[in-house]
């Protein structure tokens, strides 16, 4: 039984990513020296495609009447969306809705005034219908006309567009040769400084491999850096680990 436990965790072990095993000790010879260097690659490409998803609210008395209310938001959004173009097939109505954004702080101190005071209590007794929306476009030419119509309705609130390409792999694999040209680039830098040059490179690996960010989030950080939000942006890090040796 004990010989089988060990035979599996072997086959495990095997199986495992590279990036998840600790990197075995580097044999270095006299004068040379260990360097770790890193790099990042970026690439922008115009989107294939585009996912927003949003909520329509809407009030009323009753829960009834703001169901109904919700139902012609929907409807007035359909025929806003249609007469931009978009296909029906590219709206669907999502199992459930969950509210986007911020919350307001609804506590009033002595200082607020009895008719407002009374007028929250009345907004505070409507009630509310929420539909969740999700718009998949495959013609880019339709994204600006989508943003125009979701911004002009005071009942959505929307997340950012998510942007995707049908096939990453092109872009990837530029933004990873940009960022291993950089890393050796770099290991070049630090030879030169030392009075040495790059003998061998020992190893390549993500950093950011166990750094798995949600869609949503990559896409806002794409905007915080620089992204003008209407194109992809693929990201890459690498790192390496070379042996400096004498000239």
């Amino acid at each position: 039984m004990r010989a089988s436990i060990l035979c599996a965790a072997a086959a495990l072990f095997a199986a495992a990513p590279l990036a998840a095993q600790a990197p075995g000790p580097v044999a270095l010879s006299p004068g040379e020296v260990l360097a770790q260097v890193s790099g990042s690659g970026q690439v922008r490409s115009r989107p294939d495609e585009a996912r927003i998803r949003l909520t329509l609210s809407a009030r009323a008395d009753t829960d009834a009447a703001a169901r109904q209310a919700g139902q012609t938001a929907l409807r007035d959004l359909r025929a806003r969306l249609r007469d931009a173009g978009v296909p029906e097939a590219a709206i669907t109505v999502l199992p459930s809705a969950e509210q986007m954004g911020f919350v307001g702080n609804e506590a009033y101190g002595d200082d607020d005034t009895a008719d407002t005071r009374a007028l929250m209590a009345v907004v505070q007794r409507r009630k509310t219908a929420k539909v969740g929306v999700q718009i998949g476009l495959t013609d880019m030419s339709q994204l600006a006309a989508v943003r125009r119509i979701l911004l002009e309705m005071d009942n959505v609130i929307a997340q950012p567009a998510m942007l995707s390409l049908r096939d990453e792999r092109p872009a990837r694999g530029a933004a990873i040769t940009e960022a291993i040209a950089k890393a050796r680039a770099e290991a070049d830098a630090y030879a030169s400084a030392l009075g040495l040059r790059v003998g061998r490179i020992v190893r390549v690996f993500n950093p950011a491999a166990t750094v798995e960010q949600p869609p949503v989030w990559a896409q806002m950080a794409a905007l915080v850096n620089g992204s003008r939000g209407d194109e992809v942006v693929t990201d890459a890090r690498v790192g390496m680990d070379v042996v400096l040796v004498a000239r």
